[in-house]
């Protein structure tokens, strides 16, 4: 590939009211919108495993135009980078979607795949886009951070009325476009916000928790315990109501070194940082309860055991019909 040819530029456009021929934008919008941007290619350069540098050049005319420049040893990887950040800015998510719908199980496995078939396309196969898209899809959308971060730069477009749309464009080394840019429109800088930054709670079936302050008085109060996979205390409310009534009625003896082994679903959200935090925990259900070598069964314990070996048993039985076919 020719150096004039090279493509290694992105240009974002913001579009402001037909009449208003200014070139200014509120430095807090921008330096927030920019701030995103960036956040954006850093968890691209993670997720596809690329060491491209960026740099930033004046500010164009008409509305306003910022522009960025992708520096590497050879450009398959700023073709990556590009082909990323078009995507992410310019693809809808479904509408509304939740970050919980888009909270995909992926493994380390499964994703180091995913970015090793899309890598496999050569520079020209690249810049004709004549690749898995399929597989940049699964990678970005497994990202919670680039959704968040991409929720935010909308977030902020959305609460700053100037802004009418954006263009999206890649561009040559010597500024010439590479094929004719992507628009987004005000009327759908809603779609690409999160209605919440809640992810779908995970629930651990055999948690173990040791009892530091139990409640034995009515009301919605939180336990306190030491959950053996989260630092520290943790606070949380009994749901099991027939634990705690028997706890109320019964006086059950709570003792230092009293563990119980439970059902527990922690909920979960993301910051305006992409951190995933524990918002909060839930015993659903006491299975047992024990102190030292003593261990007590509970009856909503027992049923739990009994529904889930049936459970099983029912999907070993459908495996072995499915194998007879």
């Amino acid at each position: 590939m020719e150096e004039e040819s090279l493509i290694n530029k992105f240009e974002l456009h913001y579009y402001f009211e037909e009449s208003d021929d200014s070139h200014t934008m509120n430095a807090f919008v921008r330096n927030r919108c920019e701030f995103e941007l960036l956040q954006i290619y850093n968890e691209l350069q993670r997720e596809l495993e690329t060491d491209v540098k960026i740099e930033t050049e004046a500010y164009g005319e008409g509305g306003l135009k910022e522009l960025w420049t992708f520096l590497a040893d050879n450009s398959a990887p700023i073709s990556l980078l590009l082909i990323g950040l078009s995507i992410v800015l310019s693809r809808l998510p479904s509408p509304k979607t939740k970050l919980e719908k888009m909270d995909l199980q992926f493994s380390i496995e499964e994703r180091k795949q995913n970015i090793a078939n899309f890598k496999k396309g050569n520079d020209e196969e690249i810049k004709q886009n004549g690749i898995s898209i399929e597989n940049f899809n699964l990678i970005i959308d497994s990202n919670l951070k680039i959704s968040k971060f991409r929720s935010n730069f909308y977030k902020q477009l959305e609460n700053y009325s100037k802004v009418k749309k954006i263009a999206i464009t890649k561009l040559t080394k010597n500024k010439q476009k590479v094929e004719d840019s992507i628009f987004v429109q005000r009327s759908d800088f809603d779609n690409f916000v999160l209605e919440s930054d809640d992810l779908e709670p995970i629930v651990d079936e055999n948690a173990t928790i040791e009892i530091v302050s139990p409640v034995i008085k009515k009301g919605k109060y939180k336990w306190k315990g030491i959950y053996e996979k989260s630092p520290g205390v943790i606070d949380f409310y009994m749901k099991d109501q027939d634990f705690k009534q028997s706890v109320i009625a019964e006086g059950i003896e709570f003792k230092n070194g009293t563990f119980i082994v439970c059902v527990l679903e922690i909920s979960r959200k993301i910051n305006e940082i992409g951190e995933i935090l524990n918002s909060s925990f839930s015993v659903l259900t006491v299975l047992k309860k024990h102190y030292r070598s003593t261990v007590v069964e509970t009856p909503q314990g027992k049923k739990y055991r009994k529904t889930k070996e049936a459970e099983k048993n029912q999907f070993k039985l459908f495996e072995n019909d499915e194998k007879e076919e």
